[in-house]
């Protein structure tokens, strides 16, 4: 395991910190324009269900990383 500077860890928690809180608000928008399957609207629904499982899975690689670090 290569030895990192404590300033440099510090940085890169917030990075990914930033970047899961918008992570997890393009899920929430994309959670929201799933529900649109129910009433038909197949396009706008499938595009949030891309949007809701591309950022889930974003945000796990996230956590992943994380405890790689």
């Amino acid at each position: 395991m290569p030895s990192t500077d404590s300033g440099t860890e510090f940085w890169s928690a917030i990075q990914r910190t930033i970047l899961g809180g918008l992570l997890a608000i393009v899920a929430i928008l994309g959670f929201g324009w799933t529900r649109q399957l129910g009433t038909g609207n197949l396009l706008v629904g499938s595009f949030g269900l891309l949007l809701f499982v591309g950022a889930g899975y974003w945000i796990l690689s996230l956590f992943r990383m994380a405890l790689d670090e």
